[in-house]
């Protein structure tokens, strides 16, 4: 198993369990010879008064519904729209809504056929001060709040399918009730866990998942768990020990990354006005909120390297939730070869760039490794781990550096960033080739699901 760690203690020991992924089963919880997709149209679908809305002759739109978790974040519902923009592409007769409580969904443009079902975060005025206790209360009432909003858009919308992001029953639980509903009251509907490969140590999200009751729920509620990753990388059977019953659901469908650019290299670079030649960093921290002293020092360890390439540019992209005083000192230090901006589109910078650095987010790694540039990752410094177990496994197959974020004023930054940009970029092209051959993710998605959706 590749990855795979708990730097916590150890769960209570458990039976190992038999069985491996398979990387393309059958239909399954054992869905062969059952209506697939429109044909669902005819399936019998209880609202409330037991009423079958197709057989009383109103029509069926075709729906999905998909649930992306984010807050402060950006990687989920950026992976979810480009699911969604995917599946709808591949179904002109499927509409699809996506429920999520991130506060800059609004800012993505939606495909046609799509909507937002916009769950509420709990705000707090100036000045209002609450004890711990009050603000869990808090928290937990607004978690009600989303998971009565949850359940009745499902049981309203009645969709085919669920496609559920990272937390198998919604963020603490908030989207259980309405998941087991929705199955009890629309049987026809099918259930898809969407599951990034890597989510936090191992022995944290097992943890987790027995509490929360996720083991049941794979067994007995999903049809299917797409894994947005590759089992030469990382094994999520062995990882977070999933049962035997429920390893033949597992299809591993690769990375989920956005369309890659149109234009080559040297055309971005024109079109972003960047320097036609020399070599370009771009270092990028996701949504911003803890990314300040990654890019404070990546604007030190640029300075130093400079001095042996005085060609170099850099471009640093903020991420649209860092403080306005943390990005206002950045860009006090900007220069004309060091250009600092609040939100840009990251893909086509790292397109354009000879290197990027970056926090470790499954998004902004696998658009690096899309477009083979050498990659420098500073993981976020918290309790979760997600970010350096994701390091430690790229730089093992040697598709990445990482250095710690405790190493950040020593000489490895600028060691790391000295690889990176005199990196042979057509060798590093041919190894990480070789060790993902592919970022198709969302289209083999599309094609995993088809058995559920109708279509080839």
């Amino acid at each position: 198993m590749a990855g795979a760690r708990s730097g916590t203690a150890p769960s209570p020991p458990r039976s190992r369990r038999s069985g491996r992924p398979h990387a393309d089963p059958g239909p399954a919880g054992g869905t062969a010879g059952r209506p697939r997709g429109p044909a669902a149209a005819g399936r019998s679908c209880d609202r409330g008064g037991g009423t079958d809305v197709t057989r009383s002759g109103a029509p069926h739109t075709p729906t999905v519904l998909l649930y992306a978790q984010d807050h402060q974040g950006l990687g989920h519902i950026t992976r979810t729209l480009t699911i969604a923009r995917r599946v709808l592409a591949a179904y002109p007769t499927f509409v699809a809504y996506i429920a999520t409580k991130s506060p800059v969904a609004g800012n993505f443009t939606l495909p046609e056929r799509c909507d937002y079902i916009k769950l509420p975060t709990l705000l707090t005025a100036e000045g209002v001060e609450r004890s711990p206790a009050e603000e869990e209360a808090a928290k937990q009432r607004f978690r009600t709040i989303r998971g009565q909003i949850l359940r009745a858009a499902a049981l309203g919308l009645a969709p085919d399918l669920v496609l559920v992001d990272h937390e198998p029953l919604g963020a603490k639980g908030e989207f259980r009730e309405g998941l087991y509903a929705l199955k009890a009251q629309c049987p026809g509907t099918k259930f898809v866990f969407g599951l990034r490969d890597i989510m936090d140590d191992v022995g944290r999200i097992q943890g987790q998942w027995r509490e929360l009751g996720v083991y049941d729920a794979l067994e007995h509620l999903y049809d299917g768990v797409a894994v947005y990753g590759s089992p030469a990388l990382y094994d999520v059977a062995e990882a977070y020990d999933i049962p035997a019953a429920v390893q033949p659901k597992l299809h591993y469908c690769g990375y989920v990354v956005r369309d890659p650019p149109a234009l080559d290299r040297a055309a971005l670079r024109r079109e972003l006005g960047l320097p036609p030649s020399g070599p370009l960093i771009v270092a990028t921290v996701g949504s911003g909120s803890d990314g300040y002293p990654v890019l404070e020092a990546a604007q030190a360890a640029v300075d130093r390297l400079r001095a042996e390439v005085p060609e170099l540019h850099t471009v640093m992209v903020t991420g649209p939730f860092m403080p306005a005083e943390q990005q206002a000192r950045l860009q006090a230090r900007a220069t004309a070869t060091c250009h600092v901006v609040s939100q840009a589109d990251n893909f086509q910078l790292m397109a354009a760039a000879d290197a990027v650095v970056s926090m470790g987010g499954y998004n902004s790694v696998c658009e690096a490794l899309a477009v083979a540039r050498p990659l420098v990752i500073v993981p976020r410094a918290t309790h979760k781990v997600e970010q350096q177990i994701r390091a430690e496994t790229l730089a093992a197959r040697g598709l990445a550096r990482w250095v710690h974020p405790k190493d950040l004023a020593g000489p490895r930054l600028v060691e790391a960033l000295r690889w990176a940009v005199g990196c042979d970029r057509r060798a590093h092209a041919e190894r990480v080739r070789e060790v993902i051959p592919s970022f198709d993710g969302a289209a083999r998605l599309v094609a995993y699901l088809a058995r559920w959706l109708g279509g080839d």
